[in-house]
């Protein structure tokens, strides 16, 4: 018999969970959202996708194209998943005293878009000139399945103990590419690297300081990732306005 799993149900991180996202900087928790969710806010961008498209000067660029940023402000699907019990639960016992939401966006790699790469970086090192905080993390919800074909996200375990943000500096790859402010270009495959392949509707939670970095999607589909990013609500500054505090300190 198939084992039914119930999505409404909020939980924690269990304590190896715990202890394995402190040690690797990442973990991949599976059966995060129901396809159908995924498939509702999917629809949703690609509806915004398609307005973007008709503006030339995005349509040819393919950052501009592939990143919606402030969707904790300006979409109530968005932001109703920024708040839902199910995520924040995962993060609890890490970003606290309280939680607040740093910002949302969708970083997309189009169909057959080889070249959008995003080069090997630290999200500290963007997000530190908005405000310091001691837990921010990500929360990373695939809309698609993905692997090394479409691009997933890859990884080097343990590299957020150090604590320190390597130094970055601008970056092409080919004139295209995501993450441009980066340490190393995207293409290298260093030591350690891990795929995170991983279904619709899984999670990835991994550390400000984490170093990862993405390939390009050789497939004919879109490889559509949200990107939820939260800090401890006694750091009352976020990223544009997706800034709110969701629970008190």
């Amino acid at each position: 018999m198939t084992e039914q799993i119930n999505f409404s149900l909020p939980r924690r991180l269990t304590e190896n969970e715990l202890l394995t996202f402190r040690h690797k900087g990442y973990l991949i928790i599976p059966h995060v959202l129901p396809l159908t969710e995924v498939q509702q806010l999917n629809y949703e961008l690609e509806i915004r996708y398609q307005k973007r498209l008709k503006n030339p000067e995005i349509a040819h660029d393919e950052q501009k194209r592939n990143q919606i940023h402030g969707l904790g402000a300006n979409s109530e699907r968005s932001r109703r998943l920024a708040e839902d019990p199910r995520i924040l639960s995962l993060i609890e016992d890490y970003v606290k005293p309280g939680i607040a939401l740093f910002s949302a966006k969708l970083i997309s790699k189009g169909p057959n878009e080889p070249n959008n790469v995003c080069h090997w970086h630290q999200d500290e090192a963007y997000w530190h000139t908005y405000s310091e905080s001691q837990c921010r993390m990500s929360i990373w919800l695939p809309l698609q399945d993905t692997d090394k074909q479409n691009g997933c996200l890859r990884v080097i375990p343990g590299t957020h103990k150090k604590g320190v943000i390597i130094p970055h500096q601008p970056r092409k790859s080919r004139n295209y590419g995501a993450c441009r402010l980066s340490f190393l270009p995207g293409e290298r495959e260093l030591p350690n690297t891990f795929y995170c392949e991983v279904p619709a509707g899984s999670a990835v939670l991994f550390s400000n300081k984490l170093c990862h970095s993405s390939l390009g999607n050789y497939t004919n589909q879109h490889r559509r990732v949200f990107i939820l990013t939260y800090q401890e609500a006694t750091v009352t500054k976020g990223k544009d306005n997706d800034f709110a505090i969701l629970r008190s300190a």
